[in-house]
């Protein structure tokens, strides 16, 4: 039976919901094959991690405490998603400063501040004002095996960006 589009978008709404019992692996392709090749795909935003075998053997602690781990399909091979579930109420909105719209509304952040107690113990998190989209992580707060980004950067994996938005 095809997926109509409405299903589609709920699929792919990674909002800190699970997914697991519904989810069906969703058929990829690389728009660009000459690019060089990264250990973490993108899937147009939408608030989720896509990566290999390798990347699953290197990160699987730390995935496993983010969220859940879905498959995807890229022609033969076979990738995963990341549905990450821990979203915390970290954000310090009191402090942060925001875009605002001439009525008054809040736009997007512009300069963020979190509750330095109210960090998850997952170092991958979502906060709810922007857990559709965005996916933060921390660094020199555990033992280095435990974060994410010191492990991406111990061995070496490509394919991602990082803005540096807070200091502790």
């Amino acid at each position: 039976m095809p997926i109509n589009e409405r299903e589609l978008l709920g699929a792919l709404s990674f909002d800190c919901v699970s997914k697991e019992k519904k989810w069906q692996p969703i058929d990829m392709y690389i728009l660009n094959p000459k690019k060089e090749k990264g250990d973490f795909y993108s899937l147009g935003g939408i608030g989720t991690l896509i990566f290999d075998e390798k990347t699953l053997d290197i990160m699987l602690t730390v995935f496993e405490m983010a969220g859940e781990i879905l498959p995807v399909k890229l022609e033969s091979q076979t990738l995963y998603a990341l549905n990450i579930l821990e979203c915390t109420n970290a954000l310090d909105e009191k402090n942060t400063k925001w875009d605002l719209y001439e009525n008054g509304d809040r736009g997007r952040i512009l300069n963020y501040s979190f509750h330095k107690n109210r960090f998850p113990e997952s170092s991958l998190f979502k906060i709810p004002e922007t857990s559709k989209t965005e996916i933060f992580t921390f660094s020199g707060m555990k033992d280095s095996a435990d974060e994410f980004y010191s492990l991406y950067i111990q061995h070496d994996l490509k394919g991602l960006i990082f803005e540096d938005i807070y200091n502790l």
